[in-house]
């Protein structure tokens, strides 16, 4: 999965100009109605964020001139990603942003959003299409996912993802299939799992959103 195809694309995303004065940049800013926008010059090179906090401080706090240039308050002027970085890079990269700033050949591209991300874990649950998600643990890691796929090989499998990586001791993996089984049918597939040497931890039933 590539950023390309999560971006909220540039005419979507509001901006600042790089040499817009503090107090426009902070209507700019408020009229969004975000807390942080990216800031561009006249040929949409990108140059960096501005928070709202940052200008309010600088305005009340500090008393800065209203008509000073914003360079000194930008932020996270070289944390970008492009359309082709993977979304594991963005992942490990938006945490600590509102949003990443998506550049190619030094143009604003668009933004990714936390919802966008969201909404690719939401995929992985099922949310998006409902099922029976089930959480289970296995002692062992090597050939794990080869068993798992083999006790569900009549199985629809709509999303499989792990956890725990790297620990020595047991790995949970969540898959999601299709929903429309019973409880019959589920205890039955919980028996599958057990004689296959898996633990069964939470069986949830996801409503289609």
């Amino acid at each position: 999965m590539h950023i390309r195809d999560l971006l909220l694309e540039r005419l979507a995303v509001a901006t600042v100009n790089n040499e817009d004065t503090v107090e426009e940049a902070l209507a700019k800013i408020t009229a969004s109605g975000y807390r942080c926008i990216p800031v561009v010059d006249k040929e949409d090179t990108y140059k960096g964020m501005i928070y709202k906090v940052h200008l309010i401080e600088y305005l009340y706090e500090e008393k800065g001139d209203k008509n000073s240039a914003i360079d000194s308050l930008l932020k996270h002027q070289d944390t970008f990603i492009t359309e082709r970085s993977s979304f594991l890079s963005a992942l490990i990269s938006i945490k600590s942003l509102p949003f990443l700033s998506v550049v190619e050949h030094g143009k604003l591209l668009g933004i990714l959003t936390h919802n966008k991300v969201e909404s690719v874990l939401e995929d992985a649950f099922g949310l998006k299409t409902g099922g029976i998600n089930i959480t289970l643990s296995s002692t062992e890691a090597k050939g794990m996912i080869e068993k798992l796929t083999k006790t569900l090989r009549h199985e629809n499998i709509e999303g499989m993802f792990t956890l725990d990586n790297g620990s020595v001791l047991a790995r949970r993996v969540v898959i999601t299939l299709e929903n429309g089984k019973t409880d019959e049918e589920i205890e039955k597939l919980k028996e599958k799992f057990e004689k296959g040497g898996f633990r069964i931890l939470q069986v949830d039933r996801i409503e289609k959103k």
